[in-house]
């Protein structure tokens, strides 16, 4: 990912398929983004751990926490902005980081970051079906491991100045 407003990370097509399939998750962004927890809690149990108001409590117990909608809520309007800004590297390079940064303290870091990606690509296919195309899985592959990135190199970088200032 460039720093110099110019956008290496997807191509003109990449983009559009981007956006063009975000439609499909933004259009219903409730349910969709309890979708993608549920998704993630069943495929990665691990997961449902690092939320403190979840803590014992069953899956089917989660699904209808008002804490998971407004989570989930959060993070699909977190994705718009990311998705917003793909013209603009600059400013999505710092939103990634802002979110990074804000996810320190619940030691949340790039592998529970990427345990979202394949997540992701499920609900578009469930909701896509024969429009899914590789286009659209490349995109979205390269946009998470972008974020990736940037989320180890924010940590990476608050975790160090945490260091320092201990």
């Amino acid at each position: 990912m460039s720093q110099n407003g110019t956008n290496e990370l997807l191509s003109e097509e990449e983009e559009h398929a981007v956006k063009e399939s975000w439609t499909v998750i933004w259009n219903d962004k409730k349910t969709n983004g309890i979708k993608i927890f549920v998704k993630l809690f069943t495929l990665y149990p691990d997961a449902i751990s690092r939320f403190k108001d979840f803590n014992g409590l069953t899956l089917e117990e989660v699904k209808v926490h008002k804490k998971l909608r407004a989570h989930a809520l959060s993070v699909i309007y977190a994705l718009k902005s990311f998705i917003d800004n793909l013209d603009d590297v600059e400013t999505l390079v710092e939103l990634v980081k802002k979110n990074a940064s804000n996810h320190v303290e619940r030691n949340v870091t790039e592998k529970q970051i990427m345990w979202l990606k394949p997540v992701f690509i499920d609900i578009l296919e469930e909701i896509m079906g024969d429009e899914m195309t590789d286009v659209h899985r490349t995109a979205w592959n390269k946009l998470f491991n972008a974020i990736k990135s940037l989320w180890k190199q924010e940590q990476d970088s608050v975790i160090a100045q945490q260091t320092e200032a201990s």
